[in-house]
């Protein structure tokens, strides 16, 4: 699997208040690499780190990636 480039991460993490070095205890990673993932300088490598990155941030897989309605991008 390539990387997923995640586009809200900063965003949705300062909506719960969490510092980088949280989330990252919360997601199994070091903190730079949230900090990677803040600044576009690279992606989530694993769907295991993709399903705790959400649930960490209480979001969807959509919220995450900014599509504000799922149904439409479909379409």
């Amino acid at each position: 699997m390539g990387e997923i480039y995640v586009s809200k991460v900063a965003e949705l993490r300062s909506a719960k208040n969490l510092t980088q070095r949280q989330l990252a205890d919360m997601v199994g990673v070091d903190p730079s690499t949230i900090r990677n993932w803040e600044r576009d300088r690279g992606g989530v490598e694993t769907f295991v780190k993709l399903a705790k990155l959400c649930k960490a941030l209480e979001c969807d897989i959509s919220e995450l990636f900014g599509i504000e309605d799922p149904a439409a991008e479909e379409s």
